[in-house]
């Protein structure tokens, strides 16, 4: 058939320092060794560094977070691709999350100690906080991961504990400060895989993926896997990211993502996820290019779709087109939450940003809780500048009115505001934003619905500043021009989970849905 459907995935190397080229460049930066009191630069925990800004070459700007796991402390490196040697010195209060080989060291040393339970049913999870750090009377703190121990078989103890394992000192405090979860019931049915199960067995991290039909060419794309989104290093990712996004040839968003991502308790628990974990989903089909990537043959299927297991088959991003779509999606852990990260590509050019939440046996969902998911959409309609942002207002008129922003400002989602549009000056093309059913509007801790900058390369997520893991986008709010701009739309969704009393939305994604123009 001439307008057959075609995807093609291509594995595309990222521009930055490697892990190895960046601790090359801390072993030969003296100030660094220093600051972080290490002679030996081998024990020091880097990653990928990736090029800043659009198109970035082999001169762009990097920052890197170099962590010492041993005293606990990091500082972070700013400087050109180029000359890593000759980076600016930062302080900084990052703590990485947990690795997996963090987690499964901590939970080698977990089960040797004699008071870990018996039974084949006990499984040791990754758990909230991700961090238990120790202080010690001298100011120093130790670097402590948390874990889960679920003993589903218990009769009348604790089903759940939340321990903290010292890697150094070899040793498990089996009731850290500040962690109240040791509870004996759970509040959702399905068992957490352990950390032993899930493994990373490399892969690309970054591919071009492609749709035709027929001989057009419809979508056009670079898309990142979470283990690798933006921002980390510092940061904790950001799901499932596109870049470089075209749409029949022509380009429409520079970079999208969900850098920031948290969960408020009505009890006053507040958490600030991890967007980078992949867990295991349901995912049928074949894999063009390694491990980590799968082309299906029918719909994917998260811990939404299959609410009784937190199993799967596969572990990374799943595209799957339905004939009138390309869904891109993957699945995440923070924690006993479960997310769906989740992108809809349609034929006609619009997109549908999509995000789930679901979670397994723990003891603290049963609470009510709030998340808040705030994508960053970088628009480029038809190139890097002369976007304009317009908000159309229910006035009654049959004919909308845009009325264009032209300052950096925060809006609500509330009468009489109907929709936003990203347009190019020039060409009239571009994006309206269409607010979903269940996106609710922002509370307190929320802090809006949408945000409406100028583009700057290092203001990938707001830093993490804020009291209680609010997220502080309010800060990058200085009255700057962005009529004719290079402009950033950051989009929240507000989800409302009550256990007891479930709403109608529970179970359904949130999102908005980009009309193209």
């Amino acid at each position: 058939m001439t307008d057959q459907v075609r995807v093609t995935i291509e594995a595309v190397p990222r521009t930055g320092l490697t892990e190895q080229r960046l601790r090359q460049a801390v072993a030969a930066h003296p100030e660094a060794l220093a600051a972080l009191e290490v002679a030996d630069p081998a024990r020091l925990t880097v990653s990928f560094a990736p090029g800043l800004g659009h198109d970035p070459g082999d001169d762009a700007p990097f920052q890197a977070t170099v962590f010492d796991p041993v005293g606990n402390r990091a500082v972070e490196l700013r400087g050109a691709l180029d000359r890593p040697e000759r980076a600016e010195l930062r302080p900084s209060a990052d703590r990485p999350q947990p690795s997996r080989a963090e987690l499964q060291a901590a939970a080698a040393i977990l089960r040797a100690d004699p008071r870990f339970p018996a039974g084949d049913d006990v499984v040791v999870y990754r758990p909230m906080p991700p961090l238990a750090d120790a202080e010690n009377p001298d100011g120093t703190t130790v670097r402590r991961p948390t874990l889960g121990v679920y003993t589903p078989g218990e009769p009348t103890g604790l089903r759940h504990r939340v321990v903290a394992v010292d890697l150094v000192g070899q040793s498990v405090d089996w009731t850290p400060a500040g962690i109240n979860v040791r509870m004996h019931h759970d509040c959702e049915r399905s068992v957490p895989e352990g950390v032993d199960s899930l493994t990373d067995h490399g892969g690309p991290d970054q591919v071009r993926v492609r749709v035709h039909r027929g001989s057009d060419l419809l979508w056009d794309l670079l898309v990142v896997r979470p283990r690798a989104s933006s921002p980390q290093n510092p940061g904790v990712g950001g799901g499932v990211e596109l870049r470089d996004v075209r749409y029949r040839g022509r380009l429409l968003l520079r970079q999208a993502h969900v850098p920031i991502l948290n969960v408020e308790y009505e009890e006053g628990t507040t958490f600030r996820d991890d967007v980078s974990f992949e867990t295991r989903f349901s995912a049928t089909g074949s894999d063009p290019v390694g491990w980590g990537w799968r082309l299906c043959t029918s719909a994917p299927r998260t811990i939404l779709e299959r609410p009784d297991t937190d199993a799967g088959n596969f572990q990374g991003v799943a595209f799957h087109h339905d004939g009138q779509e390309l869904r891109i999606v993957s699945e995440l852990a923070a924690g006993w939450y479960r997310y769906a990260s989740d992108w809809r590509l349609s034929d006609n050019g619009d997109i549908s940003p999509r995000f789930g939440f679901a979670a397994t046996a723990n003891p603290m969902t049963c609470l009510v809780h709030r998340h808040h998911a705030y994508w960053r959409l970088d628009f480029d309609v038809e190139g890097a500048g002369n976007d304009v942002i317009e908000q159309i207002d229910d006035t009654g008129s049959i004919i909308p009115e845009p009325v264009p922003i032209i300052r950096e400002t925060s809006r609500r989602r509330r009468h009489p505001a109907r929709y936003w549009q990203v347009r190019d000056k020039s060409s009239g093309r571009g994006y309206q934003i269409h607010p979903g059913p269940f996106d609710g509007t922002a509370d307190a801790y929320g802090v809006s619905d949408l945000w409406f900058l100028r583009h700057h390369p290092r203001e990938l997520d707001d830093g993490n500043p804020g009291p209680r893991d609010r997220a502080a986008l309010n800060r990058f709010l200085n009255g700057e021009s962005i009529n004719g701009a290079n402009v950033v739309v950051w989009y929240a969704g507000h989800y409302y989970h009550d256990q007891a009393h479930p709403q109608p939305h529970q179970g359904e994604l949130i999102g908005p849905r980009l009309v193209l123009i």
